[in-house]
């Protein structure tokens, strides 16, 4: 408590009140700069300012004046405020500056009390009330609206619980370029970050990945991304991007978008073990202009529908894989595509991966030929496979029937395959591979080999195919056509 001394006598009746009815008066103002400019009044105030944590416990910001001038404000009353709760007032004429302007209070979301926004979004969430168990903001959602589209795309609420974490606390924001990622503060708390573009444009503002990496350097603890958004051609070619660690990261999901290689080029995150792609695909030319191993034709000239988005994923996957080789588990490839030298160099360097899913592909019999255990020595050996001795057998067709030989088998912990609209790929190709590769890790790997397949909409795999690797199979076997 705060004690009056002798030289106060000389202030006026106002300055004289106890401490206690001062701090009730003080706390009664709304004014932004209300206790700074209490504390200038006289000696007395400013020590019942400097204080009492309640005066500072309203904390109004706004984007009238520097982005800079207001965080500093933020980070003064969250100090002399501790260790209560906080009341946050935001008033905001543009909405880019909302997430610039929370950004102080995140590492603080504990202490939060209640959250009004106002100006280009109008919200008020009571978060002692709603989050009374939880005190930290794991997930964090942006949306990319065109400016005449922003008030429209407003409609979920700004701190939620999460859609698909029940136990965890979501915050959406809506912006019209993520530029603004240059006003933000590291560390942000985030776990979770999902980056959507919703723009009706062609190209959206914002649309450089250096914007993309940026955001991401800002989340060192983050575990799962997603990337929505960005179908431009003429994305800036990306040689001087920043390389942004990312220990933590084990999810990554890119969807509708052309900055596919940008990304996983210039990320460090040996800990991903599932990696989804999704729409990648498009039939026209996307930043050619690269210069690094692996960027030459593809020597199996194999057709493709999009060999321009091939070229790119596959080369960021590469990337990717030879800069920190991440133990990936799962890959899903839905109308995502590769070059077949990039399938090579995937299939020769995931030895962890479990999963393998692909809709529409234009992946060839050669690819799908990668599958079938070989004897060491043979085109494309690589120590990374899995390498078994055995002894020769008339009953394997894999054998050798004269010596014994080195098998090695490609993505050695393969248990789940599943093929959709692969109409590259031949019936025979397939029954052929499965047939062999089931003989061989049935017997010498049992606790590797395939547990299911499905086959789904391939052309050139008919009846007469199912039949036969159901009779392998029985169960483990999943047909439509």
């Amino acid at each position: 408590m705060v004690s009056v001394d002798a030289s106060s006598s000389s202030v006026s009746p106002v300055g004289q009140l106890p401490p206690e009815l001062l701090i009730e008066v003080f706390c009664a103002s709304e004014d932004a700069l209300a206790p700074l400019t209490l504390g200038t009044v006289c000696r007395f105030w400013k020590k019942v300012v400097d204080e009492s944590p309640r005066v500072w416990q309203l904390v109004i910001v706004d984007d009238k004046r520097p982005i800079t001038a207001s965080q500093a404000q933020a980070c003064l009353w969250i100090q002399r405020s501790a260790p209560l709760k906080l009341d946050v007032r935001l008033q905001v004429e543009d909405p880019d500056n909302i997430l610039p302007l929370l950004a102080p209070f995140l590492p603080v979301f504990h202490r939060w009390r209640q959250l009004d926004i106002s100006g280009a979004r109008q919200e008020s969430v009571c978060l002692s009330n709603t989050f009374s168990r939880l005190d930290t903001l794991n997930d964090l959602s942006i949306s990319v609206c065109d400016d005449e589209h922003v008030d429209g795309a407003c409609r979920s609420s700004f701190v939620q619980y999460s859609p698909l974490w029940p136990n965890r606390i979501a915050m959406n924001v809506w912006l019209t370029q993520l530029s603004q990622a240059r006003m933000l503060t590291p560390p942000l708390p985030f776990t979770s970050l999902s980056i959507t573009e919703q723009s009706l444009r062609f190209r959206s503002p914002g649309a450089d990945p250096s914007a993309v990496l940026n955001l991401l350097q800002l989340c060192p603890q983050l575990e799962s991304f997603t990337l929505s958004g960005w179908m431009d051609p003429s994305l800036p070619v990306s040689h001087h991007l920043p390389i942004v660690s990312l220990p933590s990261l084990h999810t990554v999901h890119l969807r509708r978008t052309t900055m596919t290689r940008a990304v996983l080029s210039h990320i460090d995150a040996p800990a991903i073990t599932k990696l989804y792609l999704t729409n990648l695909n498009v039939t026209y030319s996307i930043s050619p202009d690269y210069f690094e191993p692996g960027d030459s034709e593809d020597e199996a000239n194999d057709y493709s529908q999009s060999p321009w988005s091939d070229h790119a994923t596959g080369m960021g996957l590469r990337r990717l894989i030879s800069r920190c080789h991440p133990p990936i588990k799962t890959l899903e490839m839905d109308f995502s595509d590769m070059r077949t030298k990039d399938f090579v160099y995937t299939f020769e360097h995931l030895t962890e991966l479990e999963d393998f899913l692909i809709v529409a592909s234009d992946m060839s019999n050669t690819v799908l030929n990668l599958l079938k255990p070989y004897d060491d020595g043979a085109p494309l050996a690589s120590q990374t496979r899995s390498a078994v001795s055995t002894l020769p057998s008339d009953e394997d067709p894999c054998m050798s029937p004269t010596a014994p030989s080195i098998k090695l088998v490609r993505l050695p912990h393969l248990r789940n395959l599943e093929l959709y609209n692969c109409n590259g790929i031949s019936g025979d190709a397939i029954v052929e591979t499965l047939m062999q590769r089931l003989k061989y890790t049935d017997r010498f790997t049992p606790e590797n080999t395939l547990q299911e397949i499905v086959i789904s909409s391939c052309d050139q795999f008919g009846a007469e195919h199912r039949d036969m690797v159901s009779k392998k199979m029985g169960s483990r076997f999943s047909y439509s056509a």
